[in-house]
């Protein structure tokens, strides 16, 4: 079992290209990279339309069973050569380098087994926002802000120990 979480600075765009290129130079039987992705809903002219964009732009993850020490021993070459990715995060003590357990299993909470958050459904009574379904019902407390029309939510959540504003995908039924 992989425990240990692991954030990579990337150039925005080429996550899956970044990605891919980890997933080929480390041994996949220790380590895994992936992009954790919002499916995203768009809609015109009735046609609706699905679409995953990376969570959080600029950044992929590594899941290893290696501590931190060993994991950045391996991944330092492939860093250096690399156009795309620019440094793994984190402090000068390898103990640091690892995303928290809190924050792991967070954002667990919102994905699914490929690591993609999928969209909610709710509706709004007031000035309070219900969600009935997805991966924001029960968390409405860290929605800041919905724009109805673009189906999406603004959402407060912890990152590499700071609050980072995060679209995820949340279709508002109706309106009471």
């Amino acid at each position: 079992m992989m425990s240990n979480w692991f954030v990579f600075c990337v150039q925005s765009g080429s996550e899956h290209t970044a990605c891919g290129l980890i997933n080929k130079l480390i041994d996949r039987t220790e380590s895994v990279a992936f992009v954790p992705q919002v499916e995203m809903i768009f809609k015109n002219s009735k046609i609706v339309k699905k679409q995953l964009r990376p969570m959080f732009p600029g950044y992929i993850f590594a899941e290893s069973s290696l501590d931190g020490r060993s994991f950045v021993t391996d991944v330092s070459k492939i860093i250096r050569y690399s156009e795309r990715i620019f440094y793994l995060l984190g402090k000068a003590d390898f103990t640091y380098a690892s995303i928290y357990e809190e924050e792991k299993n967070n954002l667990l909470g919102f994905y699914n087994n490929d690591y993609v958050v999928q969209e909610s459904k709710g509706f709004i009574n007031g000035d309070k926002v219900f969600v009935t379904s997805g991966p924001l019902k029960g968390r409405e407390s860290i929605i800041k802000r919905i724009n109805r029309h673009k189906r999406v939510a603004e959402v407060e959540m912890e990152f590499m120990g700071e609050m980072r504003i995060t679209k995820l995908s949340l279709e508002i039924i109706h309106k009471i």
